[in-house]
């Protein structure tokens, strides 16, 4: 096969012209790295975290302060890597990187909600919730699959139930929306620096 170029030749098979060069490829392992040592870090941090000493002020209120916190500190974090995303010079690994955390950071949140209203009110749910159990929980609420052998009973757990299926369609859509509007604005911010 003639290439237009004499010096390339052209790919053997398919799967290397597709393959990022070397140091691409040292990027990209590195991202994927970070991303699995962050989410060890998170769960590590969901099990030992101590969720277990009693509210004070009475589940309800602090327990809705909690999660109004998280969330606010989740958004934040959000709007941090949204501002990395941008600055990147290479934005869509950044946006991967940034997805690959905040994702499990989101559901941890929800999951460490359930765990403590679970503690502090027995019959919240339709059984005992073991931290193990909040995750799956919270995973189940997620991917909407709702097997029902853990369902909310209270009301206070049936609104932060809500509360995250609710979140779940903003960090699916309108934070994937960002991310990827993002790394467009990047891409184009780099392609109009390599042509000055």
């Amino acid at each position: 096969m003639i290439t237009k170029n004499a010096r390339e030749a052209p790919p053997k098979h398919r799967r290397e012209a597709t393959r990022p060069p070397p140091g691409q490829r040292v990027l990209i392992a590195r991202a994927m790295a970070r991303s699995a040592l962050s989410l060890v870090a998170l769960l590590l941090l969901y099990y030992l975290l101590p969720f277990d000493r009693p509210y004070r002020d009475g589940v309800h209120a602090g327990l809705g302060i909690a999660l109004a916190v998280a969330l606010l500190a989740f958004a934040g974090i959000v709007g941090v890597q949204i501002r990395r995303i941008a600055r990147s010079a290479y934005p869509g690994l950044r946006a991967a990187e940034a997805f690959a955390v905040s994702l499990p950071l989101f559901l941890l949140i929800f999951a460490g909600t359930y765990f403590v209203l679970g503690r502090e009110q027995a019959c919240a749910f339709t059984q005992a919730m073991t931290r193990t159990d909040a995750l799956y929980f919270t995973l189940t609420v997620f991917t909407t699959v709702g097997f029902g052998d853990i369902a909310p009973v209270t009301q206070t757990a049936r609104i932060i139930t809500m509360i995250q299926m609710i979140g779940n369609l903003v960090v699916i859509g309108l934070v994937a929306r960002i991310f990827l509007g993002t790394i467009a604005a990047g891409i184009r911010r780099r392609a109009g620096r390599e042509s000055e």
